[in-house]
């Protein structure tokens, strides 16, 4: 037969395993977080290449869909009532609101340099005049028919190049932007889980309070019931003794006279 006890131990064993589940994935944000923002120091430098941007993109789409999974688990722990185990959920949404913090931190700053690179980008194209990508001189019996072709396909073809380079950087904003978003969306519920949390515990402990003080207060009316009992079982007893008294006075005066 299964005890209320062994019930609350297989709980509470159920909560330890899920915290330190969460706990680990929080470590594993934190880690990406900071490899994150190695990368992003690389950008502008000798070490920045497309190669760079992609494993970037790989290591933040994988830290964001940690960061959903982990915010999952955390409301499998928000019907816990213990306080001991109220302590441990509280303070494993204060660790994990930090590291969503750090990686906020870094998707900003990711979001300014490619709003900066895109800008740049833009002047650059509106600067550069129709054409200057064909800069090779031609001979003087070279067919210029075949030369203004040619040099027109390849600044068409860097045109293209440019267009799709920064249509990928519009897209890594826009990625970017709505991940800053979703993050801002999880910070809101983990405040309103906290507060709701911290509302019903505060409510239960007000009952048990409420509770104990009904307890005090019923100890006190059986002892005072006791009390008075006892003083009633004294007066009966004191009065059976006067009545037992005076009927023995009657008792003797009838065979005294007789």
């Amino acid at each position: 037969m299964t005890t209320y006890a062994s019930t609350n131990n297989g709980r509470e064993a159920d909560f330890q395993k899920l915290a330190q589940t969460i706990a680990t994935s929080i470590q594993k944000i934190l880690q990406n977080v900071s490899s994150m923002q190695r990368m992003v120091n690389q950008f502008g430098t000798a070490q920045d290449s497309p190669e760079l941007k992609q494993q970037l993109h790989q290591i933040r789409t994988y830290t964001q869909q940690l960061i959903t999974d982990t915010d999952n688990l955390l409301k499998d722990l928000n019907n816990c009532k213990d306080r001991h185990l109220k302590i441990q959920r509280d303070r494993l949404v204060d660790e994990f609101t930090s590291a969503l913090t750090a990686f906020q931190v870094v998707q900003r700053k990711t979001v300014d340099f490619e709003k900066n690179a895109m800008r740049q980008a833009r002047s650059t194209a509106i600067a550069k005049p129709p054409g200057s990508q064909n800069s090779s001189s031609s001979g003087p019996f070279e067919d210029n028919f075949v030369t203004g072709s040619r040099g027109q396909t390849q600044a068409q073809m860097q045109e293209d190049i440019d267009l799709q380079a920064l249509e990928e950087q519009e897209r890594t904003i826009r990625e970017l932007e709505e991940n800053i978003v979703g993050v801002n969306e999880i910070y809101k519920k983990l405040g309103a889980m906290v507060y709701e949390q911290g509302h019903v515990v505060d409510s239960i402990e007000a009952s048990v309070e409420q509770t104990s003080v009904f307890v005090s207060e019923g100890a006190d009316n059986l002892k005072k019931a006791s009390q008075y009992q006892n003083k009633l079982r004294k007066k009966k007893l004191f009065i059976a003794l006067i009545l037992a008294a005076i009927l023995a006075v009657i008792i003797l005066l009838i065979v005294w006279r007789n």
